[in-house]
């Protein structure tokens, strides 16, 4: 799987998770600029080892079995708006408490970490 299918078959997911909460959306493509932030951000969390072994391909192909989790943590981003970066916000009367500044470390827990090196 290449880097741009991966982004695609987010970007599909995580509009049509957010089409199914918010039928009333006026999104019609999901914002590529979180999608790209989410897969970076996974990758950079994986710990991915630095050896010519570990393509952007084979990344890819390893991330393909966490499109859901990943199209989970675009929505989150995209929920977060005017709020990037904090563990908490309030607007209106409504607040909202965050597990993480970014993507809850519980949503993205599944997906693989090839630490190679414990010190």
């Amino acid at each position: 799987m290449t880097l741009t299918e991966l982004t695609a078959s987010v970007a599909t997911k995580a509009l049509t998770y957010l089409q199914e909460v918010e039928p009333d959306t006026e999104l019609t493509a999901f914002p590529s600029s979180i999608v790209d932030f989410v897969i970076e951000y996974a990758m950079a969390g994986c710990h991915f080892p630095n050896t010519l072994t570990y393509t952007e391909s084979k990344k890819c192909d390893i991330l393909k079995g966490s499109i859901s989790s990943l199209a989970m943590a675009c929505n989150e981003v995209l929920s977060r708006v005017n709020a990037e970066g904090q563990t908490s916000h309030g607007e209106n009367g409504v607040s909202r408490q965050y597990d993480g500044s970014w993507i809850s470390p519980k949503l993205l827990q599944g997906l693989p970490n090839f630490a190679n090196t414990v010190y």
